[in-house]
């Protein structure tokens, strides 16, 4: 079987994301309608959740041939990360990080947070965290006298838009984000990759 997969170039994937459910002409027409309202890359922004099990760890490890590998069950506890950069990869707006608990012990004796931590029993993103978080950036963008245009998926907790003066919103097509939102396109990947990293 090796040597047949080998002849025939044959290689064994994981199905995985769901690029194969968008309809391809949705997404061609949205990109054509792109040249319409795009203005500097640097004030194009684009923000994405990510569901992040920060206690897991790898199910993988170098062993001897004899000996057997055991591990116990991965944990399951989540958090949620917003995080949101621009189209010229220039600016990370501050990250917005969901736990279950208002104050988590680890945080104890922290003076400065490189991020904005809020809390609820799920640890989900909801329609007043999200918000919350957009008023934060409006201000942070008036004081800096900038004009910004941030592209967001439809989900229901981004539906309350806020007043803002300093940043656009735009909703990317219904059940397109695997094509189209370009922190899908490996950005959210290299982050969940280095955490991991990190946490190894």
């Amino acid at each position: 079987m090796e040597k047949f997969e080998k002849r025939h170039d044959l290689t064994f994937n994981k199905v995985c994301g769901e690029n194969a459910s968008v309809d391809p002409s949705i997404s061609l027409d949205w990109k054509n309608e792109l040249t319409s309202f795009l203005v500097d890359a640097r004030d194009i922004f684009n923000v994405d959740e990510i569901g992040l099990f920060y206690k897991s760890l790898s199910d993988r490890t170098l062993t001897f041939k004899n000996e057997k590998c055991h591990g116990g069950k991965n944990s399951k506890e989540r958090i949620t990360v917003m995080l949101a950069a621009n189209m010229d990869g220039s600016q990370k707006l501050k990250p917005l990080m969901i736990g279950k608990f208002a104050n988590p012990r680890c945080f104890k004796n922290v003076k400065s947070f490189p991020l904005m931590y809020r809390s609820n029993k799920k640890a989900w993103m909801t329609g007043v965290l999200f918000t919350e978080w957009l008023l934060c950036i409006d201000v942070d963008m008036k004081k800096a006298n900038r004009k910004i245009l941030m592209f967001v998926d439809n989900c229901t907790a981004h539906n309350n838009i806020p007043h803002l003066e300093n940043i656009k919103i735009h909703f990317l097509p219904p059940n397109t984000t695997s094509t189209l939102q370009p922190l899908d396109q490996g950005i959210i990947k290299n982050f969940k990759t280095m955490y991991r990293k990190e946490i190894v």
